[in-house]
């Protein structure tokens, strides 16, 4: 049978109830973006979008065989 979890309860349920040690009912009572705090995951690097890449091109230029590089920098 597939696994059907969407959500990895088991360990959110583990980190929260045993690493930061919090009564089921406090828990229970966080909201998402609690939770997401308490975890750690706003620490994650954003994903990079097309816009944000292009600014990373125009910073970082590629230097090829045929190109000099910038010593004005």
């Amino acid at each position: 049978m597939p696994d059907r979890t969407f959500f990895p309860w088991a360990s959110v349920l583990r980190f929260g109830l045993g690493h930061l040690r919090l009564t089921p009912d406090a828990f229970w009572r966080l909201s998402l973006n609690e939770l997401t705090m308490l975890i750690g995951a706003m620490d994650a690097p954003s994903l990079t979008t097309r816009d944000g890449l292009q600014a990373l091109m125009a910073l970082f230029p590629d230097i090829g065989p045929n190109k000099e590089a910038d010593d004005d920098r």
